[in-house]
């Protein structure tokens, strides 16, 4: 279907060091990410040449442990996934929000979509008609804002 959601992937870091979420931000760093994730893929394509090293990890709360633990300079994720850690005890102790990554929709995507059948064609049509129209006549908006800070639609193009 028609994307329903987007949202941006960030870089975490230690709170005591000042860095961005570029390629040269991140020099020299150890870089955490989920195995098997588009963040997998767009920290070793992006970040890969200036990265000292790129560790994957089964689990997202493992990253997010080994950043805390101090052995992990920065953690790549989901916006949303890594906010979420912030807002933890251990999160708050520890890290922050260091910026968004470039957008690269050839690896995140544009959006998320419902996945239907390909013979499915008049249930995507249904589906991207309803997207449609609670864009169009505000309820999207309205739902959307009662549980992010941010555009979830997406106004940049990547996804997760």
């Amino acid at each position: 279907s028609d994307k329903y959601y987007n949202t941006p992937t960030a870089i975490i870091g230690p709170k005591d060091q000042k860095f961005g979420a570029t390629p040269d931000d991140l020099k020299g760093k150890v870089l955490g990410v989920q195995v098997s994730t588009v963040h997998a893929v767009y920290a070793k394509k992006h970040f890969g040449p200036t990265a000292s090293e790129i560790k994957e990890y089964q689990t997202q709360d493992e990253a997010n442990n080994d950043l805390a633990a101090g052995r992990l300079d920065a953690v790549q994720a989901d916006s949303i996934a890594l906010k979420e850690f912030l807002k933890t005890d251990q999160g708050k102790a520890c890290c922050d929000l260091k910026g968004m990554v470039a957008p690269d929709d050839e690896v995140l995507g544009p959006g998320v979509g419902a996945g239907v059948r390909k013979e499915d064609t008049d249930l995507k049509e249904k589906i991207n008609a309803g997207i449609k129209a609670i864009r169009a006549n505000g309820k999207y908006d309205e739902i959307s804002k009662k549980y992010f800070d941010f555009d979830i639609y997406g106004g940049a193009t990547q996804s997760n």
